[in-house]
């Protein structure tokens, strides 16, 4: 009995040290943005890091278990405590605080703003013909911590904030404030998530909202190494045509549900955007008339 014994433990114990072996070797690098609205963007990193497994070894993405507002995510990013890798729209302030990789991951559209209104706004928002008619009149919803905010206030649009996501869902189906502004790679989805539990929200048909803001992967100033893995990835990515093809896996439907070309496009500036950045591949998803409108 005993000598069956030894053998099995004998024949187990090189698997499990291989085991163990296996798991001490992989890098954990953790984020907090679980929600399914980041679904391409956590794919996009796992698409990075698996471009240079190799050089860099293997990896391991871990998802914070726990519901988190951005604003402590992004403090415990800072002093790299439980949290490796964001994905952040940029700004000066962020940019002084973490560590950037420049390289646009949304390419632009979340610039691209259409509004959620109330079902019971849509008269008022379709008497809109100009931008200070907007902003004079119709107070905006956003999150607190959100890096656009100070886009929203420096043009002069009122803002009514809340540190919670979903609850400005909530104040926006009680008529707390107007419109909220969202990505057209968001608003779609959020309709179709939220539609039985906040059935008055719509989105407005008529109008949209442009300002240059840049979606980018940030890790805390000390973790050079990740960010140097992350970008050679990109990089890697942006050559063979993987990123390019997640990209429009993800958002080729978005310009024709978005119907922006037939919008009245309000443009904001955006004074917070750092003058060293990444520029989009506006090219892989916008047709040049409509950037030449804009840009203009």
């Amino acid at each position: 009995m005993c000598n069956k014994l030894c053998f099995v433990i004998l024949f187990s114990l090189p698997c499990l040290l291989l085991t163990v072996i296996s798991h001490a070797s992989e890098t954990e690098i953790r984020y907090f943005q679980t929600d399914l609205r980041y679904e391409y963007r956590i794919k996009l990193l796992d698409l990075a890091l698996s471009k240079n497994e190799k050089k860099w070894g293997a990896y391991l993405l871990i998802p914070e278990s726990r519901k988190m507002t951005q604003g402590r995510g992004a403090l415990l990013l800072e002093h790299n405590e439980g949290v490796d890798v964001a994905f952040f729209p940029t700004s000066i302030e962020r940019e002084i605080k973490f560590r950037a990789i420049q390289i646009p991951i949304l390419q632009g559209i979340l610039g691209y703003r259409v509004l959620l209104i109330n079902r019971d706004s849509r008269y008022k928002f379709s008497k809109i013909k100009t931008f200070k008619q907007l902003r004079k009149k119709f107070v905006a919803g956003f999150g607190k911590h959100w890096a656009d905010i100070t886009i929203l206030k420096a043009n002069k649009i009122e803002v009514m904030s809340s540190p919670q996501y979903e609850l400005l869902f909530a104040m926006l189906n009680r008529n707390r404030f107007d419109h909220f502004p969202r990505g057209i790679n968001e608003a779609w989805n959020e309709i179709q998530k939220y539609k039985k539990k906040y059935p008055k929200i719509m989105i407005e048909p008529n109008i949209a909202l442009y300002y240059p803001y840049y979606v980018y992967f940030f890790v805390s100033k000390n973790n050079k190494i990740l960010a140097d893995r992350i970008l050679n990835g990109l990089e890697l990515a942006l050559k063979d045509g993987s990123f390019k093809a997640l990209f429009l896996e993800h958002h080729q439907h978005l310009f024709e549900q978005a119907s922006l070309s037939s919008r009245r496009i309000f443009t904001l500036e955006n004074p917070s955007l750092p003058q060293k950045r990444g520029d989009p591949k506006l090219e892989w998803w916008l047709p040049p008339q409509l950037q030449e409108r804009l840009l203009q």
